[in-house]
């Protein structure tokens, strides 16, 4: 098992260095869709399991931190958690935010209309009558 996870992470320092990570370290989503459209590239993220067909969703998934770019660290945690089949519990949770998501813009949406009616209400006491 140990060897087996070896294995991969050399798959992965290749293929990060492949998208042009060796130079500079990190690499950007520039770097990543070109490098993505090597067969090459495509034989490595098969052979790790991952079954990258949307480069920009992929991309996001791997930056973690959101900074633009994806270093060693976050491609390495990235394709290690995202590669094989989803299992139930990462379905479940993908479940659970999406439900309390929907629940909390529900209430913020009411929220904010009342909070439009109650602006709306004192826009109108507070305006000047015209005269003529």
């Amino acid at each position: 098992m140990l060897a087996n996870k070896e294995a991969h992470i050399d798959k992965i320092r290749s293929l990060f260095s492949q998208l042009g990570a060796d130079k500079t370290g990190v690499i950007t989503y520039a770097m990543f869709e070109e490098g993505i459209n090597s067969p090459a590239t495509c034989e490595y993220f098969e052979s790790l399991g991952l079954d990258v067909w949307d480069a920009w969703s992929f991309f996001k998934l791997l930056d973690l931190d959101k900074g633009g770019a994806v270093e060693i660290e976050e491609f390495f945690k990235g394709c290690l958690r995202l590669r094989g089949q989803a299992r139930g519990v990462d379905v479940g949770k993908i479940l659970h935010d999406q439900t309390w998501l929907i629940k909390n813009t529900g209430h913020f949406q009411a929220y904010m209309e009342v909070k439009m009616k109650q602006l709306t209400e004192m826009t109108r006491r507070s305006r000047p009558t015209i005269q003529q």
